[in-house]
């Protein structure tokens, strides 16, 4: 029997209940489906819109444009709970992984650091998916200096660090290329710099790359205080999603929980 939310791409798309029973994990919010604001785009030409990707991904921050829309609220209500965790049991630093590209880690890093900018929250963005950086491209901030650059040439996180121009979200960004960007995650610069921005920041938005990718995850998830697992509806089965589950081992205790993000309406 198909679920009432129907069928994407030829898959069953089963409902967040049904994902919650699948993975034994709680949906911690669910994000509807964001429309790309047109007018918000850099590029206004229709056909440089549809080249101009970063501009795409500007136009869907909700949480900039708006304070109502569910989307924005969904995100506003995660933030609370976050910033909740942090005061409570000093849990800052949150790891926001998918299971493959494309799930929407780095839009939902954006909006909710602009959601919790607005509640008066200092949070910091780190762009730890530096293979394929998006974060710094979207928020038009330059690559280096960033994140390979402090752990590399032990530059310290405030010298890095900068503050987007659209609501005055901070990010430290990506930085270099490097080959093996997994092996820079146990080394003392590391943990140096977790213990800098834990000290500066309420909460820490840590976007990492792919979990069935890249090995990053599963080293990352002992660096941090918990791990939210980006799912975008329909687009992969939950089956995937438990891979990834199973590739943290005893590390999943770290598992907060699920952001279904990229929801059509009922």
């Amino acid at each position: 029997m198909t679920s009432l939310w129907g069928m994407v791409n030829g898959s069953t798309v089963i409902s967040p209940e049904e994902i919650e029973g699948a993975l034994h994990l709680p949906v911690l919010a669910i994000i509807p489906h964001i429309e790309r604001r047109k007018n918000e785009t850099s590029a206004q030409a229709s056909r440089l819109r549809r080249i101009d990707l970063e501009g795409r991904w500007r136009s869907r921050l909700i949480s900039h444009f708006s304070d109502k829309d569910p989307a924005a609220l969904a995100y506003q209500s995660l933030i609370k709970d976050l910033h909740e965790r942090s005061r409570a049991h000093r849990q800052k630093v949150w790891l926001f992984a998918s299971g493959v590209a494309g799930e929407g880690t780095s839009l939902s890093c954006m909006n909710l650091a602009i959601a919790a900018h607005k509640r008066g929250i200092k949070t910091l963005i780190i762009e730890g998916h530096t293979r394929a950086p998006r974060i710094s491209r979207v928020f038009r901030m330059d690559l280096e200096p960033g994140l390979t650059g402090c752990l590399n040439r032990s530059l310290n996180a405030a010298q890095v660090i900068r503050q987007s121009s659209v609501a005055g979200v901070n990010v430290l960004p990506a930085g270099h290329t490097v080959a093996y960007p997994e092996t820079l995650w146990g080394s003392p610069a590391f943990h140096r710099l977790l213990a800098e921005t834990r000290s500066l920041y309420d909460l820490i938005l840590f976007e990492g790359p792919p979990a069935l990718l890249y090995p990053d995850v599963q080293i990352l998830a002992d660096k941090v205080d918990g791990i939210v697992l980006v799912h975008q509806f329909g687009r992969t089965p939950p089956e995937r999603v438990k891979k990834v589950i199973e590739k943290l081992g005893e590390r999943q205790d770290h598992l907060l929980g699920v952001l279904l993000n990229d929801v059509p309406a009922r």
